[in-house]
C-alpha cells in the first residue's frame, strides 16, 4: 500500500512541474513586445541658428542618433536615450562645416535590437557670395566700374573673393575678358576688364555672371563703365593737332615741316578718316580755310571734310594750289562749349572763330583746334632769311616754318605774339638747331611796322619751358645800326629758345625757334 501511495505521489508533482512550465512559457511570450516606429518626417531648408522638435512615441526604451555634427540634441551630443512613452526631443542645427552645398542629416530611432531613420533634416547651403578684398559683396552698391579719367579709359583689374568654386563663360558686349575662366573657391583672383572700341562715349551698364561649377546656380555682379563725361571731347586716329602739311597738288599729306628733298617723314594719300569722341555725339565741327589771304568758314574751302554726325570725319578733296601757302584748321567743340561761345547760336561763326583781323583763328577758340595743316604753294615768300652763325664758322640760312614743335605751350605762346605784318605772320616764323653751348650770332633782317628796312630795336628771349615770359638769364648783346648789319650774339644753354626780334616802336618783327640739341 505505502509503494502504491508514493507512486501516486510522484505523479502529483510531476503533473504540477508540468503545468508551471507551461505557465512559465506563456508568460515569456507575452512579455517580448515588438518596436513600433513612426513614419519617416522630412523638413526641407533648414538654416543654421534655428531650433526644431522631433516629437515620437516609442513603444520601449529608445536610443536616438543624428548622422551629422551640425544637428545634436539637447545634451550637446548626437545621440541620446529615454524610456517608452511620448517623446519630445529639441534640435539644435550649426553652422559648423557650413558651405554652399545643401547637406542632409538622418535621425534614426533604435528600439530592441531594429532601428529606423525617423526624420530627415536637410540644410540649406550658404549663399553664393562674390566679395572685393575687404569681404564687401559686389552689388548694386558696390559695383565693377570702368572710368573714363584724363582722356582715356581706366581699364580695371578688380579682385574679387567667393566662397563657391566658380567660372565665367561670357561678359556684356562691350566688355573684353579672357574667357572662359575657372576659379577655385576662396581664392583671391585679380579679374582683368576692359572697354571693346565703340563703346567709349556712351554709359554702359551690365553684369558678370559667375556660375557654381557644375551647377546652374551664379552670382550676378553689376558691371558698368561711366562714359565720357560730358563736355570732353577726344579724337583718335590724328595723333598730334599741329604741324600737318598737305602736298602742293592736294594728293598727299605728312605731319612735321619738311625740307625740300626730305624724305625721312611718311607721306600718305588722301582721304584721311579720323574720329571725334563726345557723350551722346554732343560735338560740334567747324571747318576753315585760308584763300587770299582771308580765312572762310565751312563753305568755299580749299577742302573737303565730311561729317557723319556719329563721330566720323573724313577728310579729302583737296584742290591743287597755284598760289602761296595757304592754311586750314578743323575745330571740334563740346557742344555745350559751341552754344557758350556763340551765344547759343546767336553771334555770327565769324565773330566766334576768327580774329580782328579775319585772317586767322582767334586765340579764344584754339584750344579746339584738332588739326592745323598748311598746303604747299607755288609762290615762294619774299620774306628775306634769317641767318645764323654758329662758334664763328659762317652764316647759314634758317628754315622758314615752325618746324617739328610738338608741344601745346610753345605752339600756343607763339600763337598769341602779335607781328608788325600779323595777316602774314607765320612767313617771319624760322627755325634753326645749333648744339648745347654754342655761341650764336643772329642776323634777322627785319623790317619795321611799316614795311621799312630796319636795325633791331630789341631782342627778347624764352625758353621752351616757359615759353610765354622772357628769360633774363642768358646775356643779348647787339650790335650794328642798318639792316644789313643788325644782328644779336649770346651763348645759349641746353634748352631750346625763342628769339623774338622787335623794331624800334616794339612791334615784333621776326621770331627764330633755336632748337638746342
Amino acid at each position: 500500500m505505502n509503494v502504491i501511495k508514493n507512486i501516486s505521489i510522484l505523479k502529483r508533482f510531476c503533473l504540477l512541474a508540468a503545468l508551471m512550465c507551461t505557465m512559465a512559457a506563456c508568460s515569456d511570450e507575452e512579455e517580448a513586445v515588438a518596436p513600433s516606429f513612426p513614419e519617416q518626417e522630412i523638413v526641407e531648408a533648414v538654416t543654421p541658428g534655428t531650433a526644431h522638435t522631433l516629437s515620437f512615441t516609442a513603444n520601449l526604451d529608445w536610443k536616438v542618433t543624428s548622422s551629422a555634427l551640425w544637428c545634436k540634441f539637447s545634451n550637446g551630443l548626437t545621440s541620446i536615450s529615454g524610456e517608452a512613452g511620448e517623446v519630445s526631443l529639441p534640435l539644435t542645427i550649426s553652422d559648423e562645416a557650413w558651405s554652399v552645398n545643401e547637406l542632409t542629416v538622418d535621425i534614426t530611432l533604435i528600439m530592441g535590437n531594429e532601428e529606423k531613420v525617423i526624420a530627415r533634416y536637410i540644410r540649406t547651403g550658404k549663399d553664393l557670395a562674390v566679395m572685393d578684398v575687404d569681404g564687401n559683396a559686389y552689388n548694386a552698391e558696390n559695383k565693377l566700374t570702368l572710368s573714363y579719367v584724363n582722356n582715356d579709359v581706366i581699364n580695371g583689374t578688380f579682385s574679387v573673393v567667393t566662397n563657391f568654386a566658380w567660372e565665367l563663360k561670357d561678359a556684356p558686349e562691350w566688355l573684353a575678358i579672357d574667357l572662359p575662366l575657372k576659379v577655385k573657391a576662396n581664392q583671391k583672383f585679380d579679374l582683368s576688364v576692359q572697354l571693346n572700341n565703340g563703346y567709349l562715349t556712351e554709359v554702359q551698364e551690365g553684369v558678370l555672371r559667375f556660375y557654381e561649377q557644375n551647377s546652374d546656380r551664379y552670382y550676378d555682379v553689376p558691371v558698368c563703365y561711366s562714359g565720357m563725361p560730358e563736355g570732353v571731347i577726344r579724337v583718335d586716329g590724328l595723333g598730334s593737332a599741329w604741324n600737318w602739311t598737305v602736298s602742293l597738288d592736294g594728293s598727299q599729306y605728312w605731319q612735321a615741316a619738311l625740307t625740300e628733298g626730305d624724305e625721312d617723314v611718311e607721306k600718305k594719300f588722301f582721304p584721311l578718316s579720323f574720329n571725334v569722341l563726345a557723350q551722346n555725339n554732343e560735338y560740334v565741327i567747324r571747318c576753315l580755310g585760308e584763300e587770299s589771304g582771308w580765312m572762310n568758314i565751312d563753305g568755299n574751302l580749299f577742302y573737303q571734310c565730311e561729317d557723319d554726325q556719329h563721330g566720323n570725319l573724313t577728310l579729302s578733296d583737296f584742290q591743287e594750289n597755284g598760289g602761296a601757302k595757304r592754311k586750314g584748321y578743323i575745330l571740334a567743340f563740346p557742344k555745350k562749349d559751341y552754344d557758350e561761345i556763340s551765344h547759343q547760336g546767336t553771334w555770327p561763326d565769324c565773330n566766334t572763330l576768327l580774329d580782328a583781323s579775319g585772317k586767322d583763328v582767334s586765340e579764344d577758340v584754339i584750344k579746339y583746334v584738332i588739326m592745323s595743316f598748311e598746303q604747299e604753294g607755288t609762290q615762294t615768300s619774299s620774306v628775306a632769311p634769317v641767318k645764323v652763325n654758329v662758334n664763328g664758322e659762317g652764316d647759314v640760312e634758317a628754315t622758314q616754318g615752325l618746324g617739328n614743335i610738338m608741344n601745346p605751350d610753345v605752339l600756343d605762346a607763339i600763337s598769341q605774339l602779335y607781328f608788325a605784318d600779323e595777316a602774314n605772320k607765320n612767313n617771319y616764323i624760322f627755325n634753326y638747331s645749333v648744339p648745347a653751348g654754342s655761341f650764336v650770332t643772329i642776323t634777322p633782317y627785319i623790317k619795321n611796322y611799316f614795311g621799312e628796312n630796319a636795325a633791331i630795336g630789341s631782342c627778347e628771349l624764352r625758353t621752351f619751358s616757359n615759353p610765354y615770359e622772357s628769360n633774363t638769364s642768358i646775356e643779348v648783346n647787339k650790335e650794328g645800326e642798318t639792316y644789313e648789319d643788325s644782328n644779336v650774339y649770346f651763348m645759349c644753354g641746353d634748352e631750346p629758345l625763342i628769339v623774338i626780334f622787335k623794331d624800334e616802336n616794339m612791334m615784333i618783327c621776326k621770331v627764330l625757334i633755336l632748337n638746342v640739341e
